[in-house]
């Protein structure tokens, strides 16, 4: 539906000014001079105060504070995970595979230099093979295990313990 500015400025609740003004920045769609489309025009308008009420919304200092409260929230509960156990540093994590990569490292380089006396002379294929199994299990099952008291040393950082005296 085409429309004059006189009209659209009333729907609009704005000037006619205001109007030619949205007409160029390409909020108002203009058909000819002075002839605008109501129904686009009507649509783009609404994104347009959309928009602007977001931004605006985003720049208050309730929206900031709302904000600031969100990531204070999100902290504590990650917080409360990690002392609970559900949630563990990347540097524990790390940590904890460094160490039992050392151990596999170590237990698997020590099964030759502990069973080569034991098989020497041995001609039982099928108990070398079990000599064998044996260590490599033992080896493996030192690791296999996932114990949370590796995790009990959960201390509070410096800025937690600044935040909580606020």
């Amino acid at each position: 539906m085409e429309v004059n500015a006189a009209v659209l400025a009333e729907c609009f609740g704005v000037t006619k000014r205001r109007i030619e003004m949205m007409a160029n920045e390409g909020t108002v769609v203009r058909i000819r001079r002075g002839k605008y489309d109501l129904g686009q025009s009507v649509k783009n308008y609404i994104n347009y105060m959309t928009h602007a009420e977001k931004s605006t919304e985003e720049k208050t200092l309730d929206g900031v504070r709302a904000a600031h409260e969100r990531i204070k929230m999100r902290k504590t509960e990650l917080t409360v995970m990690r002392m609970e156990g559900q949630l563990h540093l990347a540097s524990d994590v790390e940590r904890l595979w460094g160490n039992m990569a050392a151990t596999v490292k170590s237990r698997m380089l020590g099964i030759p230099v502990k069973l080569a006396p034991q098989v020497t002379g041995l001609t039982d294929a099928t108990e070398v093979q079990s000599l064998l199994t044996r260590e490599i299990t033992d080896a493996l099952n030192e690791v296999s295990g996932y114990d949370p008291a590796d995790y009990d040393d959960y201390e509070p950082e410096e800025d937690e313990e600044a935040e909580e005296t606020e």
